[in-house]
């Protein structure tokens, strides 16, 4: 194996002079002396300045009069120069030249009245200590989705970040311009250092087997120099330090490359080469444990991290288990309670290795395995399982059954069409088996089947019930048979009330019907004006049908027959009163008391000819009636308006003629008197 350095890599000159200006007044100062934020971005560097007491502090106000506050190497606003003067501050500025010049050329773009972009990482200091010395008029365009935000403006003046990719530079600056056409004066502040890294990284790349990117995780630069060579070499890594360097990254690998960032030390780069030296020869005297993808390994959790849980299985490199693999839908907060450092577990070799050199393994797979083994077995004696819905599919739904995956067409899903299969997404289903493959880890299920086996056993048993309680109502009817007879008079409570009538039950399971005819001898009410179910009331057998086992009631047939009482109270002849209650097309219905009716045909109701009855008369109108006949065998009242009225008119008639004829005796008789006198 051979190892090859970029050259140049590791410290550019700005860096070098941030931390030399550091060392230097740590050594000359007594008073209190600290950075402001990270000097540079590499957590190496930082520790090694604290030991050397040089603080990191992320406020000024954190500073008290006096102190020495070292601004960093990736440059501040002129705020905070302001706000360091204002509290009596000592300020060493290690801000980098090339830092120090983006600055000042964004001022002076806007000095020139041009609206300011610049072109970088917003969240990066550099980039935003830039961003102050341009001002309000500026904005800073990180990718193409930032264009949107550009002002429409007559004259533009462009930099960038100095550690920034050019092509990337290029191609968005190409952008801006094509979005908002305008007078652009550019100034490319790319640091020199940082392309030559970029172009020595992508050439030494494309050279090697695997390349190897050391830097701070939280360095921009070293990001840019691992994302260009990861599109050149896929086994590109970007590690902090050789103690993230795994065998599996130097599997098979002849040619290995390395870089550094900016701010990445030269005894980080020393370290790495010794650690896979180091490495290259202890993997050459072992014998290895040869792994392939669907190996069954037994291992012992090592530790739980934010991500993942992290295994030893005797490789020469650790296993990376994810949450998700060690259990269905598995999160952080449902894995890591569960897991503790020393706990024994069987997994799946997945893939040889991850993006930080683990071999990736599966605990859920590992168990599906074994469960599809056991499975035809388990299933065989099981006429239903429990499965879980997991998610909606082309065809049907994907379910969860111990472990294992199984499917349930949609046609399966229910007695009826499903329309939306999403509904059974995390449902807990009932179902039996249609299908099963271990070989193709096949596992179909069918809750269409089960619902019918439901439904088949609950008409059963209706069925089964319904037959008991025929053959109860049977022996109570033939009971009931023997013991009543027509005409009788029994108690009995109203079950139901129907259109018809309303049904009465006189004895355990044995029910009559009163037909609407013979609730009342009012045939205008309802029963359900009457009475409510439940209620006890008395009534009139009136038939027994032993053969059709039905039973017929009365109610009416208890209560007093209106129409004997009609024919002692209204006389053929009377003249009586009475209310319109509804029209017949030959003639009125005129209500005379609470239980009896009579009709006026149409040739009774006018002295004249009429169409209808309702030309002459009103709903709920008091007419004067004479009674023309009574007939109780009929249950019919015959009336005249028009009889009436004569009979009315005659007596008006006589009382006047009576009037008259003894106006008329008295002046005869006074005339009489009147000559016997004078004869006298």
């Amino acid at each position: 194996m051979k190892i090859y350095v970029a050259d140049p890599c590791g410290f550019c000159y700005g860096v070098k002079r941030a931390i030399n200006v550091a060392e230097v007044q740590a050594k000359g100062y007594n008073d209190s002396i600290a950075t402001l934020g990270e000097l540079v971005h590499n957590p190496r560097v930082v520790e090694k300045l604290k030991q050397q007491g040089v603080e990191c502090k992320e406020k000024l106000a954190q500073f008290a009069a006096g102190d020495t506050v070292i601004f960093r190497s990736h440059g501040v606003g002129p705020a905070l120069y302001e706000e360091a003067r204002q509290r009596e501050l000592n300020v060493i500025d290690a801000t980098c030249p090339h830092v120090r010049k983006a600055q000042k050329t964004a001022a002076e773009l806007a000095g020139e009245g041009r609206f300011v972009i610049i072109v970088g990482e917003k969240r990066h200091p550099e980039v935003q200590s830039i961003k102050a010395w341009a001002g309000s008029d500026s904005v800073v365009i990180e990718t193409s989705d930032d264009l949107g935000s550009l002002p429409e403006k007559d004259k533009f003046g462009v930099v960038s970040q100095t550690t920034f990719e050019a092509e990337k530079f290029n191609l968005l600056l190409r952008m801006a311009q094509e979005k908002r056409p305008g007078d652009y004066k550019v100034v490319r502040t790319i640091c020199t250092a940082t392309a030559e890294r970029q172009a020595a990284a992508r050439q030494l790349a494309g050279k090697t087997d695997a390349f190897f990117v050391f830097g701070g995780k939280n360095s921009a630069n070293t990001r840019h120099l691992w994302e260009l060579a990861r599109e050149i070499n896929p086994r590109s890594y970007l590690l902090q330090d050789a103690s993230e360097i795994t065998g599996p990254m130097l599997a098979g690998a002849q040619k290995i490359g390395i870089t550094a960032g900016a701010s990445t030390p030269q005894e980080i780069i020393e370290e790495a080469i010794g650690t896979m030296e180091t490495m290259e020869s202890l993997l050459g005297e072992q014998e290895c444990m040869k792994l392939h993808i669907g190996m069954i390994v037994e291992a012992t959790v090592v530790e739980v991290t934010d991500d993942e849980v992290v295994v030893d299985f005797g490789y020469q490199s650790e296993g990376s288990v994810a949450f998700d693999q060690w259990t269905l839908g598995g999160t952080k907060d449902t894995v890591a309670p569960t897991v503790k450092p020393g706990d024994k577990v069987t997994l799946k070799v997945i893939a040889s290795e991850n993006q930080d050199g683990l071999v990736v393994l599966s605990r859920t797979k590992a168990e599906a395995d074994q469960a599809w083994l056991k499975l035809p077995e388990e299933l065989a004696d099981k006429k239903t399982v429990q499965v879980k819905g997991l998610r909606a599919v082309k065809g049907g739904l994907t379910v969860s059954y111990e472990g294992l995956t199984g499917f349930i067409p949609a046609s399966h899903l229910d007695l009826k069409h499903v329309d939306d299969v999403k509904e059974y997404e995390g449902k807990d289903l009932e179902v039996s088996l249609l299908e099963i493959n271990p070989e193709k880890k096949r596992l179909v299920f069918s809750r269409r089947n089960v619902l019918r086996e439901e439904r088949a056993a609950k008409n059963a048993a209706w069925k089964e019930e319904r037959a008991k309680r025929e053959e109860e109502r049977h022996e109570a009817l033939e009971k009931a048979f023997q013991t009543f007879h027509e005409g009788e008079t029994v108690e009995g409570t109203i079950k139901s009330i129907v259109d018809f009538g309303m049904f009465v039950e006189i004895a355990p399971m044995v029910q009559g019907l009163v037909h609407i005819s013979e609730v009342s001898w009012d045939r205008s009410v309802k029963p359900a004006d009457l009475y409510k179910v439940g209620e006890k009331i008395n009534v009139y057998i009136k038939g027994l049908d032993e053969e059709k086992g039905r039973i017929s009631l009365s109610v009416k047939a208890l209560q007093e027959d209106p129409w004997v009482a009609a024919a002692k109270e209204f006389r053929v002849g009377d003249v009586v009163t009475g209310t319109v209650v509804r029209f017949l097309p030959f003639g009125a219905i005129v209500k005379l008391n609470d239980k009896n009716e009579g009709m006026i045909h149409i040739s009774e109701i006018a002295e004249q000819r009429i169409d209808k009855p309702e030309d002459v008369l009103e709903i709920g109108q008091e007419v004067k009636v004479k009674v023309l006949r009574v007939d109780t065998e009929h249950k019919k009242i015959a009336l005249s308006i028009t009889k009436a009225k004569e009979d009315a008119e005659k007596a008006e008639m006589r009382q006047y003629l009576g009037k008259k004829s003894t106006l008329s005796q008295g002046l005869g008789e006074k005339l009489a008197e009147a000559e016997a006198e004078a004869h006298k």
